[in-house]
């Protein structure tokens, strides 16, 4: 999968959902935002000439997503940071949960690829946001190149590593994994906000994330994101397996 591909399904998905969300809620700026990003998504899919998207235009549209998720998510008051779910039953992918509450219970019974909104259970510190697209094609991308599933923290960083430098997204990854704590460090070469990624992070961040649940079988709390000298660190901890959660 080419990056051109990447960047419109990321703009026709993203495009889509502020159209419909605009909709919904009787906001022409939102709707008219939306099908622009749609019709981005449309021209960057017909760009032949080239394979690969300019870093500029990355960073334009990571800024608009950043703004819409971040009204949406301080309009839904969702006040817990970001879960990622390994691939299970329900969630063949698996996903991003934006719990309600800091203090959250997490019921993946309840769960499903149709579900946005959770709120229909009885504890209310089981209510959030589950989000089953954003990071997956990079995802998709670093098992291409392992030929094969990942398995391991190590095949992770590896694969995610050499792919993202191929793309030209990011100069390092590197992951540490201690117990049950993880710390991730990543070099993008886009500019980025970590301070707004601990409940939505890029599709960059996203992707590794979603990789080390995968690659663990555990769910996957945000604990923090900061920049530092060497790039963005995540410090990320693990929260069990899918059993646990059930």
């Amino acid at each position: 999968m080419e990056l051109r591909h990447i960047v419109s399904a990321a703009l026709e998905l993203s495009g889509g959902f502020l159209a419909l969300w605009g909709f919904l809620n009787a906001n022409q700026s939102y709707v008219n935002l939306g099908i622009a990003g749609m019709f981005m998504g449309a021209l960057v899919i017909l760009l032949k000439s080239s394979e690969y998207v300019k870093i500029s235009a990355v960073e334009t549209f990571l800024k608009s997503q950043r703004e819409f998720f971040s009204n949406l998510l301080r309009n839904l008051k969702l006040e817990g940071n970001a879960v990622y779910i390994p691939p299970y039953r329900n969630l063949p992918s698996g996903g991003i949960f934006v719990p309600l509450h800091e203090d959250f219970d997490l019921e993946l019974a309840r769960l499903d690829e149709e579900a946005v909104f959770l709120t229909d259970v009885p504890d209310e510190r089981s209510m959030g946001l589950l989000i089953t697209s954003l990071g997956r094609p990079l995802l998709e991308k670093y098992e291409e190149h392992l030929e094969g599933p990942i398995t391991s923290i190590p095949e992770l960083e590896s694969a995610s590593g050499s792919v993202l430098r191929a793309l030209g997204l990011a100069k390092r990854v590197y992951i540490e994994e201690d117990g049950e704590t993880l710390r991730v460090i990543v070099q993008p070469a886009f500019s980025c906000a970590p301070e707004e990624c601990e409940k939505l992070p890029c599709p960059l961040c996203a992707s590794i994330l979603l990789g080390a649940a995968k690659a663990s079988s555990q769910v996957i709390g945000v604990e923090g994101f900061s920049k530092t000298e060497h790039g963005v660190e995540i410090r990320a901890k693990k929260l069990g397996g899918v059993e646990r959660w059930m």
